[in-house]
């Protein structure tokens, strides 16, 4: 299948980057508004969901966010961790050794039986995955991280090979998750050009007018430029990339995704004044594409009608 072409210039806007991003930085930092109620520690799926009888940063439990995270891609978060969690306890063996001599079928039927995402090319990578960890790097993901001089762009090198694809299914937003999961157990320090660009980093990049088109963009194009340029601006900025990219998470899948529905959301919001609505991502989710030109959401709701502080329910439709 052919792909798809960005059929428009993009620009990227460092000065608004750093208002935008800062506001929202400094909200996370010091637990203002949305982040009053939500935090890394209770509420990101990596740390609610990993195996059970496995301690936080064991070589068993980086084992298993290696492969959970493989999967992570267009999915609800919260569903793919969950899922691997269940899965850990009935197929223990999908996360060691042993999975390497399994047929992709067989790893098929077990994903579908816990709804991993995309279950069908997983299954096609896990085997070569495992193969990678185990026979190259002695089964420590941690040792993934030295190669290419430590660095992303060195890693995405390290992938390809004469035998093919080394790691499929780890482009540069799995491979930079990946790290900043290992960064907040302690166990290394995100490479200075990794970032997660994932579909809320793109949508709070156009919807605030950090990123700027007037046409279609690919998801692979925003994901490519975003990612060296926002590295920059925490690098400028003295900002921690583990901290931006979650605020940046926690108000995409908390609020972002249903702000024009709830007028909780100017409350919440830490850039509220400074966005221009929420972009659709309907496309993005369709055919992995950003269209400019679209209307935006309107922020806030309709309704005069605003939650408490104190309420959990904005959390509810997270994803």
């Amino acid at each position: 299948m052919k792909k798809t072409k960005s059929r428009s210039e993009v620009v990227l806007d460092k000065e608004r980057a750093r208002c935008v991003l800062g506001a929202l930085y400094e909200s996370y930092r010091h637990e203002k508004k949305l982040f009053q109620h939500v935090s890394r520690e209770t509420h990101a799926p990596q740390q609610k969901y990993f195996p059970v009888g496995v301690s936080k940063g064991s070589a068993e439990h980086c084992r298993w966010l290696f492969f959970a995270t493989m999967t992570d891609r267009r999915e609800d978060s919260d569903r793919q961790y969950a899922s691997h969690e269940r899965l850990s306890q009935k197929a223990p063996e999908l996360y060691t050794r042993d999975v390497i001599k399994m047929a992709p079928q067989e790893i098929l039927g077990l994903l579908k039986s816990e709804k991993v995402g995309s279950p069908g090319q997983s299954a096609r990578y896990w085997p070569r995955c495992a193969e990678t960890l185990f026979e190259y790097f002695a089964g420590n993901p941690l040792h993934l991280y030295q190669e290419g001089g430590g660095r992303i762009n060195g890693l995405l090198d390290f992938k390809r090979s004469k035998q093919g694809d080394r790691l499929p299914g780890f482009g540069p937003k799995i491979l930079s998750l990946l790290s900043l999961f290992y960064e907040e157990l302690g166990l290394l320090r995100m490479p200075e050009d990794a970032f997660p660009v994932d579909v809320h980093v793109q949508r709070f990049a156009i919807s605030t007018g950090i990123m700027k088109s007037s046409g279609i963009v690919t998801n692979e194009v925003a994901e490519r430029m975003l990612r060296p340029f926002l590295c920059r601006v925490v690098y400028e900025e003295g900002w921690s990339a583990l901290e931006l990219s979650h605020a940046i998470w926690f108000l995409g899948s908390r609020l972002c995704k249903g702000c024009y529905r709830s007028s909780v959301s100017k409350l919440l919001c830490p850039v509220y004044d400074q966005c221009g609505g929420s972009i659709s991502t309907t496309m993005y989710f369709r055919k992995g594409l950003w269209d400019f030109s679209a209307d935006r959401h309107r922020k806030g709701g309709s309704s005069d009608f605003a939650l408490p502080n104190s309420s959990p329910l904005f959390l509810q439709g997270a994803g």
